[in-house]
């Protein structure tokens, strides 16, 4: 029960990841299996700010614009493509 009670992702609650979980076809969904996708969305979430952060710095702004989420996931998609 300990496991249920932390949350590392207050983005999306335990209840709208279950519902969508299930609305994609799967019947039950361990504990573990929940607080893994928890932690990509975050280690993945992470990852696109600070890129999203580091193109924004390289243009000379303070101010992070759609334009540089949308350049770090372009980049980030084409690394994995590379690695493949």
């Amino acid at each position: 029960m300990k496991n249920n009670k932390i949350k590392a992702n207050t983005l999306i609650k335990r209840k709208k990841l279950k519902q969508i979980l299930k609305t994609s076809g799967i019947k039950r969904i361990n504990k573990r299996a929940i607080n893994f996708i928890e932690n990509l969305i975050n280690r993945n979430l992470i990852n696109a700010v600070q890129s999203a952060k580091q193109n924004m710095e390289i243009h000379g702004r303070k101010t992070l614009r759609t334009i540089d989420i949308k350049e770090a996931f372009r980049l980030k998609n084409k690394e994995e493509n590379f690695e493949i």
